[in-house]
């Protein structure tokens, strides 16, 4: 399974973000029947969000398991400062499993990082099946 994280150093400018968005557009049409959005029915959701830090822009989610809603990836996330309900800080973080949408996950995230000023991880866990023996 793979586990990608991300930050931004810098709250990005909200038309440059609209502007990555669309470059990633034939990127998602070229998979499209690998993806789906949020609620786990085709098409990739594209919504306006609001941070805690005041910045406005669009966002894309997209989940690559039918029928499901998975762990979805959601481009560009929270922003340094924002905060959940109870006040604490939040983290983008997105677990692809074995799933092929991985690999659009791994495209965005990498085209993202000659764009914006941010950081990007990765790590792979691998997942141990035990038998009993005798």
């Amino acid at each position: 399974m793979t586990v990608y994280m991300w930050k931004f150093n810098v709250i990005p400018d909200s038309q440059d973000v609209e502007n990555f968005i669309d470059s990633q557009m034939p990127l998602f049409a070229r998979n499209a029947r690998h993806l789906t959005g949020a609620d786990g029915r085709p098409v990739v959701d594209l919504m306006r969000v609001e941070h805690n830090c005041g910045a406005v822009n669009l966002e894309f989610q997209l989940n690559g398991e039918a029928d499901q809603s998975g762990d979805v990836f959601c481009f560009p996330g929270y922003y340094p400062g924002d905060l959940d309900d109870a006040g604490n800080l939040l983290f983008n973080c997105c677990d692809t499993g074995d799933y092929y949408y991985g690999k659009i996950v791994e495209a965005v995230l990498s085209r993202a990082r000659k764009v914006f000023d941010m950081e990007v991880t990765t790590s792979v866990e691998k997942q141990w099946q035990f038998h009993q023996t005798a």
